[in-house]
């Protein structure tokens, strides 16, 4: 019985380090090599220093997608942020 203890708490370990450990690291290192500007964070640089990200604060005007959070400001084509939250405002259903 105690073959049985060690054999299934080595293998908790081994699979944990493997799965939990290995395959993550595995995983990110291959992608930081087939795309590594994307996998630094898409950013954006000017003069040599970093001022943001491709992938934050992408301008939507479609209907379709997800409106973005209450910072959003008025524009000339859009209307000010509602201010009860999107769930509960019945105009923007």
């Amino acid at each position: 019985m105690h073959s049985v203890w060690k054999t299934s708490i080595l293998f908790t370990i081994v699979t944990t380090v493997l799965l939990g450990l290995g395959y993550p690291l595995f995983v990110t290192g291959v992608a930081a090599m087939i795309f590594p500007h994307k996998a630094a964070g898409s950013l954006i640089l000017k003069d040599g220093q970093v001022v943001g990200s491709e992938l934050i604060a992408q301008s939507f005007t479609s209907d379709k997608y997800f409106p973005p959070g209450p910072r959003r400001r008025a524009t000339a084509t859009t209307p000010p942020p509602p201010v009860a939250p999107t769930w509960l405002n019945p105009t923007r259903l």
